[in-house]
């Protein structure tokens, strides 16, 4: 009997868990100038909910509102259930270069990516961002409409409707934060779900003198003759002078006189190499057709070359290779046009 009374127990207690509150929550932040704002939106059946012990309705949706999220529930017979709360300093910045086309963001505190609306339209100014770091860069020219993590489309089209209404003919920037500035509602019970978006928005772009950024990426050397003798593709990074020295003594060190090493500040520079590998004749080369960067991984697209059958080609054994400064990172890929990984390294 009591072995039965505790089997059903457990599977009640199963059932419960399994069940959940029945409701979930999506809520944004704002950092705006003026004030940080939260709007927080339900979705679920209609209920009664608790916040810090005080009742709320939770309703079904009642017509059209220009705040309300799509398929969220009413709270109170209001779209959102809104609070407001004094402004906060700003984690992060976007100043516009004297120049007009150029632009540097700020990061006080990490960022997930960061918007620019020009009066035109939207362009993604970064990606991720570490605390106190910055990035320059050219204005993008590709507009494309943001997608605010971890809101849906349509939800990210309410919050953007917002911002872009106070903006009173200003440029726009939203910072989308990793952190939120504001610890999630006491609910009760607890939500299934808790998601949340954290933004700072900013109205106007000061002017100050920004220096270009650095490019993107400078071929340090490159041949066909290569002191590495593998068959197998290899990529190299380097750090630091010694690492870079070694890397420089294998792709040249086959050439007399050997050419002197260029300077590279490792401050903030990278030099990455990638070796092709032994071929049996001449005719094969290799072309960089560019480089892409995301955090501390740098992804570099070659064009490789093979000769034709029936070329003429040297009758020797070759090996190509190329020599890269890129902007400090902590792996490299390095691909073909098709995708394909050839090779990759790590610091």
């Amino acid at each position: 009997m009591r072995k039965g009374l505790l089997a059903a127990l457990l599977l009640l207690s199963a059932c419960q868990v399994l069940e959940g509150s029945g409701y979930r929550v999506t809520e944004v932040q704002f950092l705006f100038p003026e004030a940080t704002e939260r709007w927080t939106y339900f979705y679920g059946e209609p209920r009664v909910v608790e916040l810090d012990g005080r009742p709320l309705r939770l309703e079904a949706p009642q017509g059209e509102n220009l705040w309300a999220f799509p398929g969220a529930l009413w709270v109170e017979g209001s779209p959102v259930l809104r609070a407001t709360y004094p402004s906060r300093p700003p984690v992060a910045e976007a100043v516009r270069g004297v120049s007009g086309s150029l632009l540097q963001v700020r990061a006080q505190a990490p960022l997930l990516a960061t918007w620019l609306y020009d009066g035109v339209g939207w362009v993604r100014l970064t990606g991720s961002l570490r605390e106190g770091e910055e990035r320059t860069l050219v204005q993008p020219a590709n507009y494309q409409t943001p997608r605010l993590f971890p809101l849906t489309e349509e939800e990210s089209a309410v919050v953007l409707r917002e911002v872009l209404a106070r903006r009173g003919g200003k440029p726009v920037v939203v910072f989308e934060l990793r952190e939120p500035p504001l610890p999630p509602l006491r609910l009760s019970p607890a939500p299934d779900a808790y998601r949340i978006a954290r933004l700072q928005v900013q109205y106007g772009l000061r002017l100050e003198p920004v220096m270009p950024p650095a490019p993107i990426f400078r071929v340090l050397g490159q041949g066909t003759q290569a002191a590495y003798q593998e068959e197998a593709p290899l990529a190299l990074l380097a750090n630091d002078p010694t690492s870079f020295n070694r890397l420089w003594a294998l792709a040249v060190g086959n050439q007399l006189p050997r050419p002197a090493a260029p300077a590279v500040d490792f401050r903030n520079r990278s030099v990455a190499a990638f070796f092709w590998g032994l071929k049996p004749t001449g005719g094969y080369g290799l072309k960089v057709v560019g480089v892409t960067y995301a955090g501390e991984r740098a992804r570099v697209v070659l064009s490789l070359g093979a000769p034709k059958p029936g070329a003429i080609t040297t009758q020797a054994l070759t090996s190509p290779y190329v020599v890269l400064e890129l902007q400090k990172v902590r792996r490299v890929v390095f691909a073909d046009t098709s995708g394909k990984v050839l090779a990759e390294a790590r610091d």
